[in-house]
């Protein structure tokens, strides 16, 4: 099943390119009108993979399927769980056989509003993000061809993929195609906050002097969190080293590995907020196991490295203990009970 926020309705699309062969989506294919807020603006679908709901659902199954692993023990959503934003609970990812991962799982919702994924930034597109972690060796550690064999061997998998794009053998470019599809339509936006926006709620006194430190710079008194974590996902998508010490153990210079520039040691991509309150643990070695953690990290003087980001105060942010409760009080209202309430 799609999730909800997404509207589909039936009509046979044409017009449309699907990666180096003239195809569109079969006849018959129902459209996907993705739901979103206005606020978002328009997001960037990709021309050559139309949403439908023929694919969406395949790719959800896909998603779901242990079949993409070595051993048929390990699925995507082993370490992007909805309860948790489709992030994990854990510091590190596990993979086959337990294999501790390097990097903490982010959250993969409003991808549709993204130019790079990954903490580091190194894929540009979901269809190659999400081939990724399939033949990591610390995460489902397959190999490529040995998965298409296995998924065309399986009758109700040629069917769904010939549903989806069309007769032909399943292929590396089609798995990737359908998972992207399905991970454009999760769409995050009806949190308290967003609901106060609409004047549909109202901030607790709490909530509402947290929102006030969060949108007041530094200088003025605030926190100043919005000067990096702005706009309506709650991040500006930028590389940053927010002064965390680097971990010995993982040697993470982030940024730096996939281009080599000395400006890029220990930036890491700005993680949206959204969410915020069910995707612990935090930052990208999932070292701060609370939300209070976190905002005790900046409330500290912070890591000194050559490229510590100048947006953020080097002393810390010297919060009260009121402060920082209240921070605390706001950023829980950008959770989306959609995530709540699926698994209830």
């Amino acid at each position: 099943m799609i999730r909800k926020g997404i509207a589909a309705t039936a009509t046979l699309l044409i017009g449309l390119s699907l990666l180096k062969a003239d195809r569109e989506p079969p006849q018959g294919s129902t459209s996907v009108k993705l739901a979103y807020p206005r606020k978002f603006g328009e997001p960037s679908l990709p021309k050559d993979n139309a949403l439908t709901k023929e694919r969406a659902n395949l790719g959800e199954r896909l998603f779901h399927d242990t079949i993409l692993s070595i051993d048929g023990t390990v699925s995507c959503a082993g370490c992007h769980v909805a309860e948790f934003a489709f992030s994990d609970d854990v510091d590190l990812s596990r993979g086959f056989e337990g294999r501790l991962g390097k990097r903490n799982s982010p959250p993969i919702f409003n991808l549709a509003w993204k130019d790079h994924f990954f903490w580091d930034g190194r894929a540009k597109t979901v269809r190659e993000q999400v081939l990724q972690p399939i033949q990591d060796h610390l995460e489902m550690a397959a190999n490529l061809d040995r998965v298409i064999f296995r998924l065309n061997r399986q009758k109700s998998y040629r069917e769904d993929f010939e549903k989806a794009y069309g007769s032909g053998r399943i292929t590396s470019e089609t798995l990737a195609l359908a998972l992207e599809n399905y991970l454009l339509t999760i769409v995050s936006g009806d949190s308290k906050f967003d609901r106060v926006l609409e004047g549909k709620a109202q901030f607790s006194p709490l909530e509402d002097q947290g929102r006030k430190l969060f949108f007041t710079r530094h200088d003025k008194g605030g926190a100043g969190c919005f000067e990096c974590h702005s706009g309506p996902h709650f991040s500006d998508f930028a590389y940053r080293n927010n002064g965390l010490k680097p971990a010995r153990d993982l040697n993470d210079l982030g940024r730096y590995k996939i281009t080599g520039n000395e400006e890029d040691k220990l930036l890491f991509t700005t993680p949206s907020l959204r969410n915020i309150a069910l995707t612990s643990p935090y930052m990208h070695d999932g070292r701060l196991e609370k939300l209070a953690d976190v905002i005790e990290h900046y409330n500290s003087p912070l890591h000194q490295s050559p490229t510590l980001d100048p947006k953020l105060k080097k002393q810390g942010l010297e919060l009260d203990d009121g402060e920082k409760k209240a921070l605390t009080a706001f950023l829980e209202t950008l959770t989306d009970p959609q995530f709540v309430e699926e698994t209830e």
